[in-house]
């Protein structure tokens, strides 16, 4: 053996690099399989939320116009007051003056306007005037005068829906529009009567146009704005405080039950009367489609969804512990729902405290 030989066998030999074992595999692989579980649970379940709060932005969007609709269009509310001679006895003397208007601003039960074979009001409803400029004679007309209302109705979409869909008719509820156009304003010709033979005018036909009286029958001049809203609250208030120092009191003294009519100068009401409120607050109650589909009773009235707002929004001043009330019971049937409330200003309100004569 050479010294070269004797060298290369004195030399150690590197270790030999080994592999995992089966069983280091298998411990692997099972925690790598527990991390991929983990994470596509985690996956679905933002992926479940994500199209849950997707769905319930797109339920609420046509209830979230049609509010913003509603209130922008009760903000323009007009009634255009002046004040008139007053002779009682017919003597020729003037005896004072009154406030007066041919304009009128409404707020009363949607069931007192009766109903038709495919719609019935519930809830609360308002009417008013306001320059909308709606024609479908006359263009460019941008300030002509239109009778405008809005309610809750139940029932089918036979009047409205397209004629070539051939499926079942819906039974929903709906927010309606009162939507006739400036020259269908019976306004004008309701109270014209009392005022040209010197009296004070009453109001009792142009609002309940859309249920048969005059002119157009009850789908003739209604458009629905939004499916699934089951309730509209609307309460006129002469200031933002009343009796509080917090812009949360709901207490009304105009309209304590909700209830405020223009041309109401009864005893205790004169000073009211032939004015719009400075403010209204309106409310809006809209609940999903798939609790709509399960309350769905053919073509009776849903009971139970009936049921979560009655016996409430009586009194103003209950105003907020009936809509946290109104939320619960929604929320015990599970019910999706969104409440819509805004406080809105009638722009051109002059309000006076002064007596109509």
């Amino acid at each position: 053996m050479n010294i070269a030989d004797r060298k290369m066998k004195d030399m150690p030999k590197a270790p030999r690099e080994g592999g995992f074992s089966l069983i280091e595999l298998m411990v692997a692989m099972g925690i790598l399989t527990i991390l991929m579980l983990m994470l596509t649970v985690l996956l679905d379940q933002v992926q479940k939320s994500w199209r849950f709060s997707e769905s319930r932005i797109t339920q609420f969007r046509e209830a979230r116009v049609a509010f913003d609709a509603m209130a922008k269009n009760i903000g323009q509310a007009s009634l255009n007051t002046y004040w008139q001679a007053l002779d009682d006895d017919n003597d020729g003397i003037y005896d004072g003056y009154f406030r007066t208007s041919e304009l009128h601003f409404l707020t009363v039960e949607a069931g007192s306007l009766g109903s038709s074979s495919t719609q019935q009001p519930v809830g609360q409803a308002i009417f008013f005037q306001a320059p909308l400029g709606f024609s479908t004679e006359y263009r460019n007309l941008n300030n002509l005068f239109n009778g405008r209302g809005y309610f809750v109705a139940f029932g089918s979409d036979e009047s409205f829906r397209p004629r070539f869909l051939d499926s079942a008719y819906r039974y929903r509820f709906r927010l309606m529009e009162f939507r006739p156009p400036a020259e269908s304003n019976q306004i004008f010709a309701d109270g014209q009567e009392e005022l040209s033979g010197g009296g004070r005018q009453n109001f009792t036909k142009w609002f309940k146009q859309s249920a048969g009286v005059g002119q157009g029958g009850f789908e003739e001049h209604l458009n629905p704005l939004a499916e699934n809203i089951i309730a509209v609250i609307v309460s006129p208030r002469d200031s933002l405080e009343v009796g509080s120092a917090s812009r949360e009191a709901t207490y009304s003294e105009i309209a304590p039950n909700f209830a405020y009519d223009s041309n109401d100068g009864s005893k205790g009401r004169e000073e009211y009367a032939q004015q719009i409120p400075p403010l209204v607050r309106v409310t809006m109650i809209a609940i999903d489609e798939d609790a709509a589909a399960r309350f769905a009773n053919g073509t009776g009235m849903p009971v139970d969804l009936t049921t979560a707002v009655a016996g409430l929004f009586t009194k103003t001043e209950d105003y907020a512990k009936d809509v946290t009330t109104v939320a619960e019971r929604l929320n015990n049937l599970n019910v999706g729902h969104k409440i819509f409330s805004s406080l809105v200003m009638l722009r051109s309100s002059k309000w006076s405290s002064e007596p109509t004569s």
